[in-house]
């Protein structure tokens, strides 16, 4: 079996998961319960009050939901620049095989320790910092089929 792919990682690609963790756990529970503390100090305080505490009341309101999102896209930018382009991925019975700006790199089975699938992109890990992103846009039809070939590859049973 030989698999082949262009990686297509965009910001967005990066965003969402970010978002999943932050609102998935206790982080995105405070930030709920905050949010609609301060929506309801608004409308209770709006009449009473300052210019600039309307002001600060505003930013409340729009701190979790829109700037922080606002601000891991940004980020999610950022990480973008430090990707290498034109990443073309070969998978198969060997290993995985990496060419880059003019680089290739060949990665046995044995130094490939997990592979994650997420619901926009699956990530094939070559250690604890490092790994490879394939969205659904790369992937298409193909996805579970790919997905159970690396799982068994991981696991040895599609070793040479």
């Amino acid at each position: 079996m030989k698999y082949h792919y262009q990686s297509d990682v965009k910001a967005g690609d990066l965003w969402l998961p970010a978002m999943r963790r932050i609102y998935k756990g206790v982080p995105g529970v405070i930030n709920i319960i905050f949010t609609v503390a301060v929506i309801a100090a608004t409308i209770r305080l709006w009449e009473d009050s300052a210019t600039l505490l309307r002001g600060i009341l505003i930013f409340g309101c729009v701190l979790f939901p829109v700037i922080q999102p606002l601000a891991i896209y940004g980020r999610s930018v950022k990480q973008l620049e430090n990707l290498p382009k034109d990443l073309e991925l070969t998978f198969d019975d060997r290993g995985v095989h990496i060419d880059s700006e003019g680089k290739h790199e060949d990665l046995p089975w044995k130094r490939i320790n997990n592979a994650i699938k997420q619901s926009n992109m699956i990530i094939i890990l070559s250690d604890d910092s490092h790994g490879y992103m394939l969205t659904n846009r790369v992937l298409g039809e193909e996805k579970e089929e790919f997905f159970e070939f690396l799982c068994r590859s991981i696991r040895g049973t599609g070793r040479q």
